[in-house]
């Protein structure tokens, strides 16, 4: 092992939340594919033990020494790969298979933070899953190690950089830089006077402001179970084509009219003034940590102020400059923001943000990303001597109140909702997924209108209200007489 490596701030607080609950599983995450041709196994098994030669977070533990939660690098880590066959198993066994294969707790202090499974129901029909907790890896880690995972599978079975191989064009740069690298950086800056105003910035955002919060269906339990689920909406063509001719009229970018919208949407259903939302981002900013799995997330807060006369037009307006302002103080860590406002994360999650929204884009040059992201894909292709598809993996359910992710490819908008099950009901949240939409469609159709006139219920849903807690008057009987 190496000497003890200092965590990053996002580690620190994920090592705390693990240590509250070791067997949860809502900060596990990975990606899984689909695969329809015959795998070279001992190919596979040799490629995956080359990845932890590559990345070392891949071949670390994380315990703590002298009281103080490190991160330990071995020269090897056992990091195999698990076959586990499913012979005869129909869709549905299969996909709860690649669940739970997912969900299985790791044990940070003794196998790390990576596993790596292949679902095999034929010779040449399996699902490859890659797992890891969140304190190890990111989203863009994910799509890393699966990248050079493939193409180290194509190199051991012959198939070279040859690009008519269908394989990868190039070999992958080695990482410049490492994760201790990033650490030390994070350090640095927040101990110099830039570090100061960006924690004097964030601390005027929060100032005598709440979190968002939703009316949920049953009251807060002391304590998480950290379980959730997803609802998902896509929105039409049309819609997509629209939001970005709004963005364009009004010179914000996307991101500012969906997350203006959202923020209108909030307002209507809370009656919240001054309320805060979050948004993870990504702190890869350095050329050094491009090729570098790790943790490289952070939670920027988003502030919603509204009055009566407040237009959809300009609440994207607003977080158009809320999300200029807040990348320039995006290394200032979330984590540490809780404590200097004096309001720390508890077991039953974090009293500055309880509902976050973010897009996540495809606009990458990397053909196994855009096979990957693409919210239009599902259609196998070849790639690196194999034959694969992106597989759904539902997760990062439960870790919040709501957390809504907008995945966007060149013709479409793909909308996850995941939520907190001790929390809502699924009709409640698809109720919401609907506001959501109501609330698109009226920014489109009068950007410049109050958003105080934004209607939550349609004419039925309205008819429904108006009927609770009456009944037919009792007919009177015709008197004798």
């Amino acid at each position: 092992m190496t000497d003890p490596q200092q965590l990053s701030h996002a580690q620190q607080a994920l090592w705390f939340l693990y240590r509250l609950a070791p067997d949860a599983a809502v900060y596990n995450t990975g990606c899984a594919l689909t695969v329809r041709s015959a795998v070279d196994l001992p190919a596979l098994r040799a490629a995956v033990e080359a990845l932890a030669e590559r990345h070392d977070m891949l071949r670390s533990v994380f315990q703590e020494v002298d009281g103080q939660a490190v991160r330990l690098v071995g020269e090897r880590h056992p990091l195999g790969l698990e076959v586990r066959e499913l012979p005869g198993a129909d869709p549905e066994g299969l996909a709860a298979a690649a669940r739970a294969a997912l969900r299985e707790p790791f044990r940070l202090e003794r196998d790390g933070a990576f596993r790596f499974v292949l679902l095999r129901r034929g010779e040449a029909d399996a699902v490859l899953l890659m797992a890891g907790h969140h304190i190890g890896t990111d989203a863009t880690s994910n799509w890393l190690i699966v990248r050079d995972l493939l193409h180290g599978y194509h190199l051991l079975t012959g198939g070279g950089d040859d690009p008519a191989a269908n394989g990868p064009t190039t070999v992958p740069p080695p990482p410049k830089g490492s994760y201790a690298d990033h650490v030390a950086k994070e350090r640095t800056v927040l101990d110099s006077p830039r570090g100061a105003r960006m924690e004097q910035y964030w601390h005027r955002v929060c100032a005598d402001a709440a979190p968002a919060e939703l009316p949920t269906d049953r009251p807060r339990p002391a304590s998480s179970s950290r379980t959730g689920a997803t609802h998902h909406l896509d929105l039409a063509d049309g819609r997509v084509e629209a939001l970005r001719e709004l963005a364009r009229s009004s010179g914000v970018s996307l991101f500012s009219v969906l997350l203006g919208t959202f923020q209108s949407l909030l307002h209507r259903r809370t009656r919240q003034n001054g309320f805060l939302i979050g948004c993870p981002t990504t702190t890869r900013m350095s050329p050094v940590v491009r090729e570098v799995v790790g943790n490289f997330v952070n939670t920027l807060l988003f502030r919603g102020d509204f009055d009566p006369g407040t237009t959809f037009r300009q609440a994207a307006e607003a977080a158009d400059r809320q999300v200029k302002a807040g990348l320039g103080s995006a290394g200032h860590p979330f984590e540490l923001l809780t404590r200097t406002v004096n309001r720390p994360r508890t077991g039953a999650g974090s009293s500055l943000c309880r509902i976050t929204f973010n897009l996540v884009g495809t606009a990458t040059p990397e053909p196994l990303l855009r096979l990957l992201l693409d919210a239009d894909g599902g259609r196998p292709a070849e790639f690196a001597g194999l034959t694969i598809a992106p597989f759904e993996l539902p997760q990062a359910e439960g870790q919040l109140d709501l957390a809504v992710s907008v995945r966007q490819s060149a013709s479409s908008l793909a909308v996850d909702f995941r939520y907190d099950v001790d929390l809502f009901d699924p009709a409640t949240v698809e109720r919401f997924a609907g506001h959501f939409l109501r609330a698109v469609d009226a920014a489109l159709a009068d950007p410049d209108a109050p958003v105080a006139r934004l209607r939550l219920v349609d004419d039925t849903e309205l008819a429904e209200l108006m009927g609770f807690g009456t009944e037919p008057a009792p007919r009177r009987r015709a008197r004798r007489g």
